[in-house]
């Protein structure tokens, strides 16, 4: 498996107490990727004229905020309020300086597109995240079926058992 190569620069003192302070890290795989996604953002968001149309605009708005979200989240050290908050307030900035460039124009609808792929990337990692707890949390509580009126199945479909009878009967109708 390939993996980055670590490259670790003396910081002055003063910068990595700031750093260990708001749990960054700053290594060249967490960088990059920023990097990456922020200067494209600039150059199709400030600098070049797309021409995409309508619908498929908010879908690059919603893509490009998610990727921007995920890489901030990294670079935060999994701080998902953090990255969030700035992952929206760069959209905030990228829109207010659309709307002093003379060949874009500040959008609410943009605005919009921007928050639903940030929140996208939050809620799916909260989703993550309360998912693991829960398994962490119970591992071994068993289902009482019963209780919400359903009934076990007798057989385990991707463990290579044999199907019963009932089953075979209902799958030849």
């Amino acid at each position: 498996m390939f993996q980055f190569p670590v490259l670790r620069l003396r910081i002055p003192a003063f910068i990595q107490n700031k750093v260990d302070q708001h749990y960054l890290d700053i290594s060249i795989s967490r960088v990059v990727p920023l990097v990456a996604l922020v200067t494209f953002g600039v150059l199709v968001g400030l600098v070049f004229e797309t021409g995409v149309g309508h619908p498929y605009d908010k879908v690059i708005h919603i893509g490009f905020f998610a990727l921007l979200t995920l890489s901030i989240h990294a670079l935060f050290c999994c701080r998902l309020r953090i990255s969030a908050v700035v992952a929206f307030g760069m959209g905030i900035a990228g829109e207010l300086v659309q709307g002093f460039l003379p060949h874009h124009a500040m959008s609410l609808p943009d605005l919009v597109a921007n928050g639903i792929g940030v929140a996208l990337v939050v809620a799916l990692i909260a989703l993550l995240r309360s998912e693991v707890s829960q398994a962490i949390k119970d591992p071994e509580e068993d289902l009482n079926l019963g209780s919400m009126g359903l009934q076990p199945m007798p057989i385990r479909y991707l463990s290579g058992e044999a199907a019963s009878e009932e089953s075979e009967l209902s799958s030849e109708k």
